[in-house]
């Protein structure tokens, strides 16, 4: 039992690490872009604050609230 769930832990890992790469390419293609920064939903900027906690945020708070409903 303890090999399968190392197994599907390791797994999980590698899943959360593909997502954390995929936001990150998207947050570099949009400062290529010149859209790093403001908020892909509203448009809106996104505070510098919130951007040194998450790099890749891609969106406001408002917007990033409105997505967890």
């Amino acid at each position: 039992m303890d090999a399968l769930q190392r197994q599907a832990m390791s797994q999980e890992q590698d899943r959360r690490r593909a997502v954390e790469l995929q936001r990150l390419a998207a947050a570099l293609q949009r400062l290529d872009d010149g859209e790093y920064g403001y908020c892909t939903q509203c448009g809106e900027e996104i505070p510098e604050k919130r951007l040194a906690v998450d790099p890749a945020a891609h969106l406001c708070v408002a917007c990033a609230r409105l997505g967890e409903g």
